[in-house]
């Protein structure tokens, strides 16, 4: 079997959960009716995004050292343990593109299942944090990869760590590696993930979203047009709407701790989506406590903002984000 052939049924990347992963909850039918909180283009937040991925030169035919032991920090800067809570380490072969349009690839979230040769991964044992090349293997089958992982200008490799074991999701950091005929080196240690991904998000340009005080609260976003990259939407992937409420901040304060909107909401409401292009957020549950969105009202002052999740493409990044603006009289 040849190196890191991937299966038709295998997504290739990316990785990595940014933000505001889905919830629970249920969606509306394809077909429901008009909902009175109508998400347009100009609600929309846009982002930025570019990574910078370190690559190792190794030796070339051989069985390599792979360790995860200084991954102490993920791509969003975030604290982790390598030991405990990276749970797969893969390779992919992108076949005809550099590295650098690699990069441009997976943080635009534009990377091809055609571009991806093949897939190989491990899975820790949350013991060691280091593995040999050979023990990577496609779903359970060995490969024969010293005999392939060879200096070849149409093939990049790269590594991923991540959290969770299903392929191209919930990466934590990533190395190139470059196998060339002239190297010696039979060792690879992963970097930190703190400093590979530069992401931006302009909120406090986007219209505000008019949304009622008092229900009812179904969102509507079939007429979007783009993502928060200028992506087409891909509507049929959306699987998560979120409602958060950030007391005594801006939207600008959102901005500059969007790497931390999580951990940095007062309170969040998660809404699990199946379908449709519309959702009644009055379904949507706490996520601490798991009770029902009550509305909008509230003696605080602060920011409400709504995402749409997609928890299976290759940028976890909200479809949409958008700041909300309640309103006494209605939308």
């Amino acid at each position: 079997m040849s190196l890191l052939r991937i299966s038709p049924a295998i997504s290739p990347l990316l990785a990595a959960a940014l933000l505001l992963p889905a919830g629970c909850g249920s969606s509306s039918k394809p077909d429901d009716a008009r909902g009175n909180i109508i998400v347009l283009d100009e609600h929309n937040y846009k982002t930025t995004a570019s990574l910078a991925i370190p690559t190792v030169e190794t030796a070339a035919a051989t069985d390599l050292d792979i360790c995860w032991t200084d991954v102490a920090t993920d791509i969003q800067c975030h604290g982790l343990s390598a030991q405990a809570d990276l749970d797969n380490v893969s390779l992919l072969r992108i076949s005809h593109l550099s590295e650098e349009q690699v990069e441009v690839r997976l943080a635009q979230g534009t990377l091809t299942q055609s571009e991806v040769a093949g897939y190989l991964d491990f899975h820790t044992d949350h013991s060691a944090t280091c593995t040999k090349l050979s023990k990577l293997s496609f779903f359970g089958t060995l490969i024969k990869v010293t005999e392939e992982y060879v200096e070849d200008p149409d093939f990049t490799y790269l590594l991923l760590f991540s959290k969770g074991t299903t392929p191209g999701l919930g990466a934590r950091a990533m190395t190139f590696i470059k196998p060339t005929a002239t190297s010696t080196n039979t060792a690879v240690a992963a970097s930190a993930g703190c400093g590979m991904l530069d992401f931006t998000a302009d909120l406090h340009n986007a219209t505000s979203l008019p949304v009622p005080a008092a229900g009812p609260w179904v969102l509507d976003w079939r007429d979007i047009t783009r993502d928060g990259q200028g992506n087409a939407v891909p509507f049929e992937k959306i699987d998560g709407v979120t409602v958060g409420f950030y007391a005594g901040k801006t939207a600008a304060d959102l901005e500059a701790k969007i790497f931390d909107i999580e951990m940095i909401a007062t309170t969040l409401w998660d809404l699990k989506l199946t379908s449709g292009r519309t959702a009644d957020l009055a379904l949507a549950k706490d996520r601490a406590t798991g009770a029902a969105f009550a509305g909008f009202d509230g003696a605080e002052t602060g920011t409400w903002m709504v995402a749409l999740t997609c928890s299976r493409c290759q940028t976890p990044a909200p479809i949409v984000l958008a700041i909300l603006a309640p309103t006494a009289g209605g939308s």
